[in-house]
């Protein structure tokens, strides 16, 4: 150490050496004899011997730097390293971890595929009897064995007595005999009809064909005709 000397008589070699809490070193031949004021700068203070005995905390002021640096420097490489090290396995482990939740999805998702597919095929098996009943609404397939199916009976409204489909042909005979029998009376065309009977059977003679009329007429006036 060539900065090492007595702050007093700059000696460097030969003696022991002490520093004071102040911050001198001093050899033993320029320490104060009372040891409790500084021989530098006359302060009061406490001596310490320089030797290899003292604590590691008061050594490190008497060596080199650049050793300190460099054993600094690999204690923070080993720090590193460990930490590295370390943030390696945690890594690693949550890559295997990914690596096995990827699996266990790619599983999953092929279970779901199958059972998608086969609710498919449950679903067109159950169409099919449906497909069937539009095609024939009478009969219907159940468990490959066809069944009678009773379908509801139409309802029909009531016939209302009020007036009955009447024959042209049928009425012109009943005219006829009534005539013949009665030659003075004449039956009485309905109110309301804009051409009588005996008109539209001519008509229709004429034309070569009869086509039968329904024509509404009072059944009480030829009822009490008659």
């Amino acid at each position: 150490m060539d900065w090492f000397h007595c702050n007093n008589c700059f000696r460097r070699e030969g003696q022991n050496f002490a520093v004071s809490s102040c911050g001198h070193i001093c050899c033993e031949g320029c320490i104060n004899p009372n040891k409790k004021h500084c021989t530098v700068c006359g302060a009061s203070c406490n001596y310490l011997a320089i030797s290899d005995q003292m604590k590691p905390q008061e050594q490190v002021f008497f060596k080199d730097p650049v050793k300190l640096i460099q054993s600094r420097l690999e204690h923070i490489a080993q720090i590193a390293l460990f930490q590295r090290r370390q943030k390696e396995r945690v890594i690693v482990y949550f890559k295997n971890k990914s690596m096995e939740l990827e699996r266990r999805l790619k599983d999953v998702t092929d279970q779901c595929y199958r059972q998608v597919l086969v609710l498919k095929r449950e679903n067109a098996e159950l169409k099919k009897p449906l497909s069937q009943r539009r095609a024939s609404p009478g009969q219907f397939q159940t468990n490959g064995s066809a069944q009678r199916m009773s379908l509801p009976v139409a309802v029909t409204s009531p016939v209302t007595p009020r007036s009955r489909p009447v024959s042209h042909q049928g009425f012109a005979e009943t005219q006829e005999r009534f005539r013949d029998r009665n030659p003075r009376l004449t039956v009485a065309t309905p109110p309301g009809s804009a051409t009588s009977i005996s008109s539209l059977s001519s008509q229709h003679e004429r034309g070569g064909f009869r086509t039968p009329t329904i024509i509404s007429t009072p059944t009480r006036c030829l009822r009490r005709r008659f």
